[in-house]
């Protein structure tokens, strides 16, 4: 049995973990896009300050935002362009722009060019789970979840952070992995730079 740190939308919108999912703006210097020109969906905000008593890691930097932008699209096929499934080919794919880990210190705030995900605060909360268990929710903790498909490259520089499920998301982008039950996957340096990297995996 192990303790995670169950993400729990706060839909009275009281700002409590420091975990906030959607928003239409972000401090960065131009608003990213994807390598085919496509401006990125800004999936989550991390106020790094509040959650670092939460992360056993030395991997979270002590203050600062982070950003994490994903490909998305209400039209148009995009889940192989953020999905890694084993094949290194994937990973460079994603690492190439289709999602994108962003840490801001302070700076001019950019609005979103496309919809954005409804702005939701959220709460941390105990859960226990078995070690065999498949986690379906979003959760910090300070290790992969069972079942997760992680190649062996990524532990030695990268520590897992936390996971975030589509469908805790706020309608209509409870697709916002283009499955309603995809899971999507934070990992961060472990220099503490605030370097990572987001992709996502599905059952």
């Amino acid at each position: 049995m192990i303790t995670v740190k169950q993400i729990i939308p706060s839909r009275g919108g009281a700002v409590t973990s420091g975990i906030t999912f959607g928003g239409q703006t972000a401090e960065v210097v131009v608003w990213p896009v994807n390598p085919d020109g496509d401006p990125l969906t800004l999936v989550a905000s991390i106020d790094c300050s509040k959650i670092k008593g939460d992360i056993k890691n030395n991997s979270l930097p002590g203050a600062g935002v982070l950003y994490v932008f994903s490909t998305y699209s209400k039209s148009d096929y995009f889940l192989e362009n953020i999905t890694y499934s084993g094949d290194p080919s994937e990973l460079e794919s994603i690492l190439s722009g289709y999602t994108l880990v962003v840490r801001s210190e302070g700076g001019v705030f950019q609005a979103s060019p496309v919809d954005s995900i409804p702005e939701v605060a959220t709460e941390l909360k105990d859960r226990k789970i078995e070690e065999e268990d498949f986690p379906v929710f979003s959760m910090l903790s300070d290790s992969a979840p069972h079942g997760m498909i992680l190649p062996e490259t990524l532990t030695v520089e990268y520590d897992f952070i936390c996971q975030l499920y589509s469908s805790d998301f706020s309608e209509p982008f409870k697709d916002i992995f283009y499955l309603t039950d995809a899971v999507g996957y934070l990992f961060l340096k472990k220099n503490g730079s605030g370097e990572g990297m987001f992709f996502v995996q599905t059952g």
